[in-house]
């Protein structure tokens, strides 16, 4: 599906097919943690699966073909979109097979397990994770499914911003953490068609600056030095689908430093309860530490997009 023939109707479909899948999250506001008097949060968080990824999945292997969902799943992912795959095949009784990172976290590692799907470590990059999927979904047949470069999962991310626009349909900014570039793709696109006033702003770390380079490239490279705190974020290169949503829909991107993160997920569970990994901490400290020129007054929604133990005390 050519990216003109992303539209509207996308992103209603998917809202529609993947209800009853998925949470419908609540917005919930920073105060009174944060003197942002109209900051909200869109904790994704809250998915069962432990992100947004949850939509894109579900979408994605609801799309499928009877033949080609019963073969199986495959994926490889830095840890949310396995997880999320994993869920789905448990739930709609499915084989899951997922690759995750070398340094994907315990937690994640776990989640998946938990949920049924056969787990695969390879790779210290995310390509080089799915270079192996490619691999198993050869031997055994399963259908390869793509964590963010694909319309389905473009259309389920995408919902999120549906959701923001129904329950705050006068919001100004919008912020979304960049990893490969679909949850932002399928956001920043959802409320353009709606409302293209409200100003989307896309958050990477400063060791991986994915989009941000290939913005400056004019279109998709591969970052060879890619050292980020945040492996969660890090693809280091996007696709040429995710680049064009981004090019054309997102106004601005800001880059974290390396140290805020993990700060700012002790700080989110500490004074908000919200148990947040380090790509929803990124997005967080983009606001709260001075990052971008938020009003005080600025309605604005920070988007959470999963949950971790990053910010809790475990030992």
């Amino acid at each position: 599906m050519p990216h003109g023939e992303i539209n509207l109707q996308l992103f209603r479909d998917a809202a529609l097919r993947v209800k009853g899948h998925v949470r419908r999250t609540p917005l919930v506001p920073a105060a009174p943690a944060s003197d942002f008097a109209n900051l909200w949060f869109k904790p994704e968080c809250l998915q069962v699966s432990g992100s947004f990824k949850a939509r894109g999945a579900f979408n994605s292997a609801l799309s499928l073909s009877q033949e080609a969902a019963a073969s199986g799943l495959v994926t490889a992912s830095g840890g949310n979109f396995g997880a999320a795959i994993a869920y789905v095949g448990q739930q709609l009784n499915l084989p899951a097979h997922v690759v995750v990172m070398e340094q994907s976290t315990d937690t994640v590692r776990n989640r998946i397990s938990d949920f049924g799907a056969h787990l695969e470590v390879a790779g210290y990059h995310w390509d080089q994770s799915w270079d192996h999927a490619q691999v198993i979904a050869a031997q055994t047949g399963a259908t390869l499914m793509h964590p963010f470069a694909t319309p389905e999962v473009i259309g389920g991310q995408g919902t999120i911003g549906l959701e923001i626009l129904e329950d705050f349909s006068d919001v100004e900014t919008v912020f979304v953490a960049i990893g490969g570039g679909g949850m932002i793709g399928g956001i920043a696109t959802a409320i353009k068609l709606l409302r293209p006033d409200v100003r989307i702003v896309g958050v990477e770390t400063a060791g991986c600056p994915t989009l941000t380079k290939a913005l400056e490239a004019g279109g998709p490279v591969v970052l060879e030095d890619v050292q980020t705190n945040v492996p969660i974020l890090g693809a280091r290169k996007t696709e040429d689908l995710n680049y064009e949503l981004v090019r054309d829909n997102v106004d601005e991107i800001i880059l974290v430093d390396e140290e805020s993160p993990a700060k700012m997920a002790r700080w989110m569970w500490a004074q908000t309860g919200l148990a947040v990994e380090l790509g929803a901490a990124t997005v967080v400290s983009a606001v709260l530490n001075g990052f971008t020129n938020l009003r005080k007054d600025e309605r604005a929604v920070a988007v959470l997009c999963g949950s971790g133990d990053d910010g809790m005390d475990t030992k």
